[in-house]
């Protein structure tokens, strides 16, 4: 009896067993890959929502500098709602007029205290002189605060699947709260960097 012949079954077997070993090695590094990818879009995708919000914080900034009262509020809700349609685009997420309008309020009435606070903030403005500058000063330091809060709450809410559709004012509330001292915070260290830089 041939025993090349006989051994050739084995070395068959040997070599779709090498073979199963290799293809569970690639596919084990394969998922491996696509995670780290996955997690890198993912990165990739949070700094660019970074970027829109403190565009806008820096625009809702500047509203606290508008010298007409009430007009700076008009102004600061359509950069809270430009910032909104610009995060729900970057996110995928269906948009239209009416539902970010009722997000924003559903968000931001649970935060009744500081939007008094902007009000006064704004209403001061028709006293001149330092009335105009307290207003000023007001609205400059709540209105980025509240813009930063308002991107942070939504990105933090569409990063993990939500829609405008399914809003929860208490979850994103407890969230905007604690968003609203950081924003505070960013906007005191922009100021101090720029007290700096410009002495």
């Amino acid at each position: 009896m041939n025993t090349d012949a006989m051994n050739a079954p084995d070395s068959g077997a040997n070599l779709s067993s090498q073979q199963s070993v290799l293809l569970d090695k690639l596919s084990s590094r394969l998922v491996h890959v696509q995670g780290e990818l996955g997690s890198k879009d993912l990165t990739i995708r949070d700094q660019e929502a970074d970027r829109i919000v403190k565009n806008h914080v820096l625009a809702g900034s500047a509203m606290g500098l508008v010298p007409l009262p009430l007009f700076d509020l008009v102004a600061l809700s359509g950069t809270q709602h430009n910032m909104l349609e610009q995060l729900c685009e970057h996110y995928g997420v269906d948009a239209g007029h009416q539902r970010i309008r009722a997000a924003l309020i559903a968000v931001l009435s649970g935060s009744a205290p500081t939007l008094a606070l902007i009000g006064i903030g704004s209403s001061f403005k028709f006293i001149p002189g330092i009335g105009t500058l307290g207003g000023n000063a007001t609205l400059t330091v709540l209105g980025g605060a509240v813009t930063y809060a308002v991107g942070q709450s939504f990105s933090k809410h569409f990063s993990q699947g939500g829609t405008l559709d399914d809003v929860n004012a208490d979850k994103l509330g407890g969230y905007f709260r604690k968003a609203l001292e950081q924003g505070k915070q960013f906007i005191k260290q922009r100021q101090s960097s720029k007290k700096l830089s410009a002495s």
